[in-house]
């Protein structure tokens, strides 16, 4: 016996020998207890015939407990009390005695059920919390009380005055305001209220309930509705008659039948309507410009539509009739006033008409002549009910945008490959003789059947369950998906001691394919029956496929031991980390302790290849290929590239010199039992198809820089659009443009119509329509503001925004109409495009969803985490705070304002010339290459001047010549550094030793050489200071020896305080967009970020501060002690003099000073560099830091007589020379 979709059907078997033949008793109890139909037991006397069951299969007697169906009592004379049931005869309670399908007591006693479920024989309640059905006698909570449902079987619970109940969580119908519902009655489909608000209402308990929007103002009713109620047929005056919803329903909701032009199935040319004469068997195309309305005399009394009219055009009818080709839109006037002639206004959209309308479906054509002679009547190849069946999106006049040159239908890339079987017939008797096993016959006279069971079934016919246990396994990935990643998966029985069972199965997963699969295994106990006395648990191990590597495994108990199928299902999560955390269980030489990835105090020893048994102390013939892992005696882990138990037969179809994968595509052969030949290829991200032979639909989209200024990451969301009767769906991917550029480039293989562009957790932009999909095409688009979705409030007035949702939304297609720049707008349940007909087109629409990374953040420094999907990632962006950059927003500005790699290294642009380089990066090659021939210049002027011994009479000398060396040193350093971060972002050099040799010495180099010159500089300014205070007694031989040490002591000092940063800085990879960059960056603790705060500001601040006191003390000094000798001058007048006097030692500090100023306002005032988009402002800030110490022939030599002198002979002898020479 099996159950159809509508009733039950029995096959008889020819073979069917009487019950008595076989059972001893006088009757068959069937069930064994009292359940059938919830309290009844049939009872079948085994003395009946088969031909008294083909003619009649109602049970002989019908038991139950009277107890719980005491309505019964009445109706039925007891035969028996058997085991405490009362037992009738069945006519007792079926009038009809024969019965012969089986779907005949289906429906009988179902209802015998419903009697017996809500009636009882209570006539009082003892819980004062209850009610009492008075004419069902039975006692209910008053939770049930008006919830929709009949508790009671006179429907006592649903026809009382609830609201007397004062029950504040209730809903009062308007239309009875005695009637208050419980919420789980609101919007259940039924109409529980009088006039049905409660299916109507959109504000419940101040929650707004989304509505359907393909049911706003259709199949419009001729009364409405009392009470003021706002239901979906109120308010359309503004509502198109003509759009997606009512396109192609067979229904005329336009008097003109615009909505039924060029239907599907339609064979006539477009602007026809096709209609059949089935007396004349003849099919008309009868064309719009001939079709006429007759006009109506008193419309108030003719409200229907029936028929329309056709003519030639021979004759002028226009006093009688009105044409479909007069005006676009058929409204009232034209149809009710006979006198008026004049042409409507040739509107947009023709609104609907909620008075009069061609409401009948087919509908009859007849001609203009005396007798109105029918012609035919108008049909349509589907006829559907739209009114009860929900249409959703549909990409109807969604229109291209950007516009597209292809209008030819393309070839399903989808169903290309599609094989298409022929499944022939089957003898439904023989399908279900060997149940759920595989019938084989042979050939001969008797075609003997034999059958192949699976293996959870056994015996001669497949018809004993075996015992097993029954799986249901996902798994889920705790991080980001990888597309090329692949795992093998060993499920496994184990008993107590953690042996492995024979009966194992394997399955491979791929992330990317199988993340929202669930696995259904069966594990057979190792004997049948299962041995009573051992206990199993399940062990699940994962290996990486590609590299055969262990990953981790988890534990699965099986609860009921006695049980013959125990069924489990569970999700699994996948660590992103192999599993290697350290327990003490001893495994002795050949195991290692592991934790289950599920159970925090559960460890095992995993054996090796050849050992086995609970401490991996059993050694064992390993039978498995030697590329193979061998898990136990009889599991054998394959590679990629082998199958089989003992992983020796290789697929040849996946070999890498016989790639059946096109265009670098990843061959995996998938072990299946049955093709020996089935492969998937994993496709690059700009191909698809079953062997990646098809291009991905590529897009480019051009991001207006107003937009790019806001965020550089986007979340993308995909509309798929289905057949009207089946939902959308929605898929979210994420994209970050890198630096520097306006336009991202995305791939992707899965047919859509709709495209928007969404700033998390900020606007929405309407970036691709597609009214159809184009497969493997090329779309150049932009994003521009003109191309925002806005909030619907932002664009109704105040009077509008006061209305009742449902209300409101039925004035959106007026939004569309009266702004023809506006793309789409979104409200609280839809958004909504404004499609090539200017409708409202609205779809449901979440855009409250929060794509966070959930509990685990992905993004440091309280960067925001965005995933693409929660369930099944594939990607992640992050939206990093000011002063942070990097993939992870791990890297940050705060504590490297002069460093040049976050300054400069975003501006250039990888795997491109130097020529098409940002106008920034060619600026810094300009300057950094003045910068190198300047100093290469003055720095070996500079060294030559002070190397002459005269030069070097004080200790400033020294200082200057150490100056000069290191200043010299530095530029070097500077322009191997700057070359080395260009051609390394250029992905020139790759070279990873090189990169981090450089990486290590450079920078500490650099920042020493810089600390030494400005103290070196500091020290010339703190001499000359001496020297003024003490004048004649200044002891110049002293000086030059301070000089050689305070140099020394200078340069340990500026090396000593800068080690920290060669054994943090480090080489890292990190992505900008789609494009892989090559940071040289220091990580540091937060202590040592404050040290190198203050390392860095020391180095600079002191000199600073030497240089600022100094040059006022020379002055202040020197004229306080020429007041003291010429008395007759005043202070201020000896201050004067002082000054003009000693002005080349006050030019040295005063420019270092001025020079030193963008360094000190950049540091205390901005922090760091909150964005790239600010570089400009710290790279003038970086190179004008290197300036004072190349100052040096300015600042220290020009304005002194004394160096001035020598410099003058050095280049007069240096012209000598040359003049010799030529």
């Amino acid at each position: 016996m099996r159950e159809s979709d509508e009733y039950f059907e029995v096959t008889w078997d020819t073979n069917c020998e009487p019950l008595a033949k076989y059972c001893l008793d006088e009757w068959l109890l069937l069930p064994e207890y009292p359940v059938l139909y919830g309290y009844f037991q049939f009872v079948y006397l085994t003395n009946r015939s088969m031909n008294e069951f083909k003619i009649n299969v109602a049970p002989d007697f019908v038991c139950f407990d009277a107890q719980k169906c005491p309505i019964l009592l009445s109706r039925i004379i007891p035969i028996e009390i058997i085991d405490g049931l009362t037992c009738c005869r069945i006519f007792d309670l079926i009038q009809v005695q024969t019965i012969q399908h089986f779907h005949q007591l289906n429906i009988n006693f179902s209802f015998i059920y419903s009697q017996c479920a809500t009636t009882s024989n209570e006539k009082s309640c003892k819980n004062s919390s209850y009610f009492h059905c008075n004419q069902s006698l039975k006692c209910i909570s008053y939770n049930r009380v008006g919830d929709g449902f009949k508790d009671c079987f006179y429907n006592e619970d649903e026809s009382f005055p609830t609201c007397h109940l004062n029950d504040s969580n209730r809903f009062m119908c308007m239309s009875d305001p005695n009637k208050c519902l419980l919420p789980v009655a609101i919007g259940n489909g039924h109409k529980n209220c009088p006039k049905g608000e409660d299916e109507t209402v959109e504000n419940i308990y101040g929650i707004q309930q989304p509505i359907l929007f393909f049911r706003i103002c259709q199949f419009l009713k001729l009364v409405s509705p009392a009470n003021g109620i706002e239901t979906y047929h109120t308010n359309c005056e503004w509502w198109p008659c003509n759009n997606p919803y009512t396109s192609c329903n067979t229904v005329w909701d336009c008097l003109n039948g615009i909505d039924q032009f060029n239907c599907p199935g339609i064979s006539c040319s477009l602007n026809e309507f096709e209609c059949r004469n089935n007396e004349l068997n003849l099919t008309y195309c009868l064309p719009f410009v001939h079709m006429f309305h007759k006009r109506k005399d008193d419309c108030l009394k003719d409200r229907y539509i029936f028929r329309i009219y056709f003519d030639n055009g021979i004759h002028d009818i226009s006093k009688y009739y009105y044409s479909f080709n007069k005006s676009k839109c058929i409204n009232d006037d034209n149809l009710c006033n006979p006198h008026s002639e004049t042409t409507n206004v040739q509107e947009d959209v023709c609104i609907q008409n909620p008075i009069r309308k061609l409401i009948l479906s087919p509908t009859t054509v007849h001609m203009v002549n005396n007798n109105n002679t029918y012609l035919c009547t108008i049909e349509y190849p589907t006829k559907s009910h739209y009114s009860s069946n929900p249409r959703f999106l549909t990409p109807l006049r969604l229109g291209f945008f950007p516009s597209t040159t292809s209008t030819t239908s393309v070839e399903n890339i989808l169903d290309k490959y599609e094989n298409k079987k022929n499944i022939p017939m089957m003898n439904t008797t023989l399908a279900w003789y060997c149940h759920y096993g595989v019938l084989t016959l042979f050939k001969g006279v008797n075609q003997t059947k034999a059958c192949l069971c699976p293996p959870n079934y056994f015996g001669s016919q497949c018809q004993w369950q075996s015992q097993r246990v029954s799986l249901t396994l996902q798994f889920r990935m705790s991080s980001i998906i990888d597309f090329a990643v692949v795992y093998q998966l060993i499920i496994m029985l184990i008993d107590e001691q953690g042996s492995i069972a024979s009966n194992h199965e394997q399955r491979m997963y791929m992330p990317a394919r199988d993340c929202k699969t669930k696995f259904n295994i069966y594990l057979l106990y190792p004997h049948r029956p299962k041995h009573s006395s051992t206990n199993y648990s399940i062990r699940i191990d994962l290996f990486d496929k590609s590299t055969l590597d262990y990953w981790t495994s988890w534990y699965l108990p099986i609860p009921f031991q006695f049980l013959p199928v125990n069924r489990i299902s569970t999700q699994l999560i996948i660590p992103e980390i192999r599993e290697n955390t350290v327990c003490t269980l001893s495994c002795g030489e050949h195991g290692r302790c592991m934790k289950y990835a599920n159970m925090n105090n559960l460890f095992f020893c995993r054996c090796d290849q050849g050992y086995s048994g609970t401490f991996c102390n059993i050694t064992h013939q390993c039978q498995c290929s030697n590329d193979s892992f061998c898990l136990g005696s009889s599991i054998c882990v394959c590679p990629l590239n082998k199958f089989g138990s003992r992983c020796y037969l290789k697929r040849s179809i996946c070999q890498s010199m016989n790639n059946t994968c096109q265009h670098n595509g990843l061959c995996i052969a998938i072990g299946d039992r049955i093709n020996l030949h089935e492969f998937i290829c994993v496709c690059k991200e700009t191909y698809q198809g079953e062997r990646c032979q098809n291009k991905n639909t590529q897009i480019d989209i051009s991001i207006d820089e107003t937009i790019l200024i806001i965020s550089s990451s986007f979340i993308l969301h995909y509309i798929i659009a289905f057949h009207q009767s089946i939902k959308h769906e929605r898929m979210t991917t994420l994209k970050k443009i890198p630096f520097g550029y306006n336009t991202m480039t995305i791939y992707t293989r899965q047919p859509f119509n709709i495209l928007f562009i969404q700033i998390p957790d900020g606007n929405y932009y309407l970036t691709v329509l597609r009214e159809t999909y184009i497969p493997s095409e090329y779309i150049h688009t932009q994003v521009l503001p003109k191309n925002r979705c806005y909030p619907v409030l932002d664009l109704f007035n105040d009077t509008f925004r006061q209305y009742e949702y449902l209300r409101r939304v039925k004035y959106y297609p007026l939004l569309c109409r009266q702004d023809p720049q506006l793309m789409c707008f979104y409200d609280e349940y839809f958004m909504c495009v404004c499609d090539s007909d200017r409708f409202s087109n609205c779809f449901e629409f979440n855009n409250t969803i929060k794509y966070n990374c959930n509990e685990k953040n992905l993004c440091y420094n309280d960067g925001q985490c965005f995933l693409n999907n929660e369930t099944c990632p594939t990607t992640f962006i992050c939206v990093c705070n000011d002063c942070y950059h990097g993939k992870q927003c791990q890297f940050s500005t705060s504590d490297f304002i002069f460093s040049l790699d976050p300054i400069l290294g975003y501006h250039i642009k990888p795997s491109i010339s130097l020529h098409q380089q940002p106008f920034i990066v060619k600026f810094s090659i300009i300057i950094t290459t003045i910068m190198l021939i300047l100093e290469l210049i003055m720095g070996s002027l500079s060294i030559a001047t002070f190397q002459v011994k005269r030069s070097r009479e004080v200790g400033c000398g020294y200082y200057l010549l150490a100056s000069s060396i290191s200043s010299m040193c530095m530029i070097i350093v500077l322009t191997i550094k700057f070359w080395q971060l260009v051609l390394s972002q250029m992905s020139i050099i790759t070279n990873r030793s090189l990169l981090l040799f450089n990486c290590i010495s450079i920078e500490m180099i650099l920042k020493s050489c810089l600390a030494s010159s400005e103290w070196l500089n500091a020290c010339v300014a703190t001499e000359r200071m001496f020297a003024i205070i003490k004048n004649v007694s200044f002891d110049k031989k002293k000086s030059r020896i301070v000089a050689k040490r305070v140099i020394l002591v200078i340069i340990i000092l500026a090396t000593i305080t800068h080690i920290h940063d060669p054994l943090y800085r480090q080489v890292i990879n990190d992505l900008d967009g789609d494009q892989e960059r090559i940071w040289c960056l220091s990580q540091y603790s937060p202590a040592l970020t404050k040290y190198n705060i203050f390392i860095t500001l020391f180095h600079f601040l002191v000199p600073f501060s030497i240089n600022l006191v100094s040059a006022f003390v020379i002055i202040i000094g020197a004229a306080r002690s020429r007041v003291n000798v010429e008395s007759k001058l005043s202070f201020k007048q000896h201050f004067r003099l002082k000054l003009k006097q000693h002005k080349n030692i006050i030019i040295a500090p005063s420019i270092l000073l001025v020079l030193g100023l963008p360094h000190l306002i950049i540091s205390f005032t901005s922090g760091c560099m909150r964005s790239p988009r600010q570089s400009w402002l710290y790279l003038i800030g970086y190179f004008v830091s290197f300036i004072p110490s190349m100052s040096t022939l300015f600042v220290f030599i020009l304005p002194s007589k004394n160096y001035k002198s020598e410099f003058d002979k050095m280049i007069q002898r240096w012209i000598r020379r040359f003049r010799r020479r030529s």
